[in-house]
């Protein structure tokens, strides 16, 4: 009996730790940008994605977020064309139609070296990690490649 109790118990532990430690989904091709939402305080991506019409876990995915639970007042998500039909429940302000993000003119060029992160090279050349991303496409902030050549926009 105790042994049954075990197996039962190591088995849930082990689904656990997988649900805790899935992979977020790879952002399939074929979803677009339908335009960009501001994150407003007290605002969740289930309420943004019921403005749009769009799966929550869409938006998370597609612009990294790997806590969806946690959006911070002011982050800028961009917004896929993911539709989805969702139960009634708080909507958040749609902001369409956003301006579409400025030029990037860049300043200086950054290969990233071991050790690097957004914040680091954005202290270094004193301008915003989020501006540098959107001028490199890139949507994961905690993401960044050895070798990758970073356009860095002036400010």
């Amino acid at each position: 009996m105790l042994q049954k109790l075990s197996r039962a118990v190591l088995v849930a532990v082990f689904v656990t730790l997988l649900a805790v430690n899935a992979p977020v989904q790879a952002r399939p091709l074929t979803w677009s940008t339908l335009g960009y939402h501001t994150v407003l305080p007290g605002e969740t991506l289930y309420c943004i994605g019921r403005a749009y019409g769009v799966s929550p876990w869409s938006i998370a995915s597609y612009n990294g977020i790997t806590s969806p639970n946690v959006i911070y007042p002011g982050t800028v998500l961009a917004i896929p064309n993911a539709y989805a039909t969702l139960p009634a429940g708080p909507t958040c302000a749609r902001q369409f139609p956003t301006p579409a993000p400025s030029v990037c003119t860049c300043s200086a060029y950054y290969t990233v070296v071991t050790g690097d992160n957004l914040s680091r090279i954005a202290l270094f050349y004193g301008v915003n990690m989020w501006r540098i991303a959107a001028c490199n496409n890139i949507i994961n902030l905690n993401y960044i490649q050895i070798g990758q050549v970073l356009c860095i926009p002036a400010s």
